[in-house]
């Protein structure tokens, strides 16, 4: 996120950027929608690796 937030602004792969800020509600190129973005994937990732743990664990029972 920080990457592409800052390539983003250097005016490369604005491909890529435009992805991400279709996929991500609070990524932006701006200070804020970087930090923004990166909060929201830390808090997605967590969610679904928190899940996949879960499930795993679960399966590792049986």
């Amino acid at each position: 996120m920080l990457l592409l937030g800052i390539l983003g602004n250097l005016g490369v792969y604005m491909g890529a950027v435009e992805q991400m800020e279709k996929w991500h509600m609070s990524f932006g190129l701006s200070i804020t929608g970087i930090i923004g973005g990166i909060i929201e994937a830390a808090i997605i990732s967590f969610i679904f690796l928190y899940a996949f743990a879960y499930v795993y664990n679960m399966i590792q029972k049986e």
